[in-house]
């Protein structure tokens, strides 16, 4: 059956190292303490362990709605170490892992990834939901480049991001998420939203984005909302759900240069004369040198694109359909 040793450097089997192989760093693992028999079996495993550097292996968390007792999360970003390729491993939990300040993504080559979350082609299962409790302050703070976000359902506070990129946070890799909407009154913001050339060089793929909460209320920047200044920027193979009467004024905004906004999908929910229906006034705004590509939009007729060069940057996107037979009224190829 082999040995299997726990050193001061982490497992190992028949004294082959299970971490650090592969390029890989160090794995710090978060666990919720309210999920007690898991708890309990992660602290048996990993417990009191340290790596060589003399950071923990484990990291509990431990919070309400009200309060956060024991911040894991913070503590085992904290952790990592830039370059090493080092990965955060958020355990699934039944409660919510409450936060009161940005989780910091400010070393380049981290990851923070809910393995229990992925398994859907878009989005994330809520198996690990992290939500803000402090306002104006984002679930994730990127400041870095080549971070890695996955397989999270995200809450955010009202008027404030889920996840805000800072400029020269480029080759982002933000996969595989949910983020409902939680806006309660006034103007919003999008819910992934770059300044400078953030996001340059990286990708933005694979997300749900959906209206939970707030009535009548608008977006008018970019639900994704990517900067001129940033190039190369792919946002593909998402996914944008608008209703509850809410309005996004943009859906994708991907001015970047040589941008990519290609096989996205857009709901209306209806439309605004629905009860639960909401309105994208346009889907996709690009930059002149940006394309996008096989885009499909459940919205009315002329809210699927804008931008771009005509004859140039568009292919294969549809929208506004007239009934169930697929007929398009609205075509750009």
């Amino acid at each position: 059956m082999g040995n299997y040793d726990f050193g001061s450097s982490g497992p190992y089997w028949n004294g082959i190292s299970m971490l650090g192989s592969h390029g890989i760093g160090n794995v710090y693992y978060v666990a919720n303490t309210t999920s007690t028999d898991a708890f309990a079996d992660m602290w048996r495993r990993y417990g009191g362990k340290k790596y060589k550097d003399g950071s923990k292996i484990l990291h509990p968390h431990t919070s309400t709605s009200g309060s956060v007792t024991v911040d894991g999360l913070t503590a085992a970003l904290a952790c990592t170490v830039e370059d090493r390729n080092d990965y955060v491993i958020v355990m699934g939990a039944n409660n919510t892992y409450y936060i009161d300040a940005a989780l910091a993504l400010n070393k380049k080559n981290v990851h923070i990834i809910c393995p229990a979350g992925l398994g859907y082609d878009i989005g994330a299962t809520n198996a690990a939901r992290i939500q803000q409790l402090t306002a104006l302050t984002a679930v994730f703070a990127v400041s870095d480049a080549s971070v890695e976000i996955a397989g999270f359902y995200l809450k955010n506070v009202d008027k404030t991001s889920h996840i805000t990129l800072a400029a020269t946070s480029y080759a982002v890799n933000i996969h595989h998420n949910t983020l409902p909407l939680i806006w309660v009154a006034g103007a919003q913001v999008g819910a992934i939203v770059g300044t400078g050339d953030a996001g340059a060089w990286g990708k933005i793929e694979r997300n749900w984005i959906v209206s939970q909460a707030g009535n009548a209320l608008t977006c008018a920047a970019g639900i994704i909302l990517i900067q001129s200044s940033a190039t190369a920027t792919q946002v593909n193979h998402n996914q944008i759900t608008i209703g509850d009467k809410n309005v996004a004024t943009i859906g994708i905004a991907n001015y970047a240069v040589k941008g990519h906004t290609d096989f996205n999908i857009f709901s209306e929910s209806g439309g605004g004369a629905v009860a639960d229906g909401g309105t994208i006034s346009s889907c996709i705004a690009i930059h002149a040198s940006g394309c996008a590509i096989g885009n499909r939009g459940a919205v009315a007729t002329a809210q699927l694109l804008s931008g771009g060069t005509t004859a140039h940057s568009f292919c294969d996107n549809i929208g506004g359909h007239t009934g169930d037979c697929g007929h398009a009224t609205q075509l750009e190829a």
